[in-house]
């Protein structure tokens, strides 16, 4: 599949991917139609068009149908309704995704459907605190992991904080339980809620001054396993609350981290560290003992070290671009990757998270199954095995490329 990534300005037609689109549809519709009569062939020609028509139109509705229920969310007061819109969207998701294998549409609908999720149980969360809630000081939720890179699906956990303004004692207890109310409305919607990185956990919570002296205080003892807690912040988005806020902390927790040796090195270190699924002898690695006996670990060992090579760039290059496509394009752009290199990493974005999301609807709303994430290698025919490999070896040379320019970032 070819992908839009060397773009000529703004018009799509000067783009080499549409071109080759349009060469390659053209030349199997005309092999198609080499032997067929001339009325055969007009026949199949309109065919072809109303095809198109058909599917553009579809998509069309998708697209109105996300906007509506991501509006409904927005402005729903009832828990029980927002569990119903949470599952009626990510079908609806799921069987775009089944048809299109777009994961750049499933990504771009699922966050901003948690957005408005997140709005309506924040006031739900006020609404439960009474006049109490007015004593609360502005406040940012801001998420991190898969849905800061803005990569969510229901099928991983979500793991967020809170930042909020500076409170005295009796604010902090309602602070407290405004967080409780958050992780369990969440989770009242059937998402997955991590257990540790919730503002319902004290570390995660607190005023920016707050996170400003927890961040000087981790990064000053360099306590590895909680430098690499702290590094969970290179990817996060905004899902509530007040933009201030929030645009203070993303610059104070970046900045911090981008500016300690200790995060640096142990950024790069850990980076190089993940396995590319790709073995010593040029095998697949597979997983060698558990329920999974046999199968290929596609979230660790393609997916996630793909997207924290990608971070960690971002953080040590101070990008302005949360996603890893985007991050990729800019990357490109500031020349810091050349144009082949560029490519085969957003193809091999796209193939494994295309190859994740495929398999999660196989299975999903049982959105608490591992299964999806670990392939069956012999089931999967040459084209996508050869894709598969093609996106390892891409994972593998951003990996030796954040070694090589970076391991001394941090000396």
């Amino acid at each position: 599949m070819a992908l839009l990534v060397s773009a000529k300005g703004s018009n799509i037609l000067a783009w080499r991917a549409a071109g080759d689109f349009a060469v390659t549809f053209r030349q199997m519709t005309l092999d198609r139609m080499e032997f067929c009569r001339t009325d055969e062939a007009a026949a199949m020609l309109t065919e072809a068009t109303l095809a198109l028509e058909n599917l553009a139109a579809a998509n069309d509705m998708f697209c109105s149908r996300c906007a509506s229920l991501i509006d409904e969310a927005a402005a729903c007061h009832e828990p029980a309704r927002l569990r119903e819109l949470t599952t009626i969207f990510f079908a609806g998701l799921y069987d775009h995704c089944a048809v299109h294998q777009s994961a750049l549409a499933f990504y771009q609908f699922s966050i901003l459907f948690l957005q408005a999720l997140a709005g309506s149980i924040s006031r739900y969360a006020h609404s439960m605190l009474g006049d109490a809630s007015s004593r609360i000081p502005e406040s940012a939720l801001i998420v991190l992991g898969t849905a800061g890179r803005q990569e969510f699906s229901p099928f991983s956990p979500l793991q967020f904080l809170l930042v909020h303004g500076q409170a005295d004692e009796a604010e902090e207890m309602l602070i407290q339980r405004f967080a409780t109310l958050l992780h369990e409305g969440f989770e009242a919607c059937g998402l997955q809620v991590d257990q540790v990185v919730t503002p319902r956990n004290g570390q995660w919570r607190g005023s920016v001054s707050e996170w400003s002296q927890r961040l000087e205080k981790v990064l000053k003892r360099g306590k590895s396993s909680e430098v690499i807690e702290l590094l969970r912040l290179a990817d996060q988005t905004q899902l509530d609350g007040d933009a201030d806020t929030g645009t203070a902390f993303r610059q104070l927790s970046l900045s911090a981290l981008a500016a300690s040796p200790v995060a640096v090195k142990n950024l790069v270190s850990r980076v190089v560290a993940f396995s590319n699924g790709i073995g010593i002898m040029g095998g697949l690695r597979f997983e060698k003992s558990g329920l999974y006996r046999g199968r290929f670990a596609l979230l660790e060992n393609a997916v996630q070290p793909l997207s924290a090579s990608l971070s960690a760039v971002g953080l040590l290059k101070h990008l302005e671009t949360v996603t890893t496509p985007k991050r990729i394009r800019e990357l490109l752009w500031r020349r810091e990757l050349n144009v082949d290199m560029a490519e085969r990493l957003l193809q091999a974005w796209h193939t494994l998270h295309e190859l994740r999301l495929i398999r999660e609807s196989e299975v999903q709303p049982d959105w608490p199954n591992a299964a999806p994430h670990y392939l069956n290698i012999e089931q999967m025919n040459a084209a996508e095995q050869d894709a598969l490999r093609e996106s390892l070896e891409a994972v593998g040379n951003i990996q030796r490329h954040v070694g090589l320019n970076f391991s001394g970032a941090g000396a």
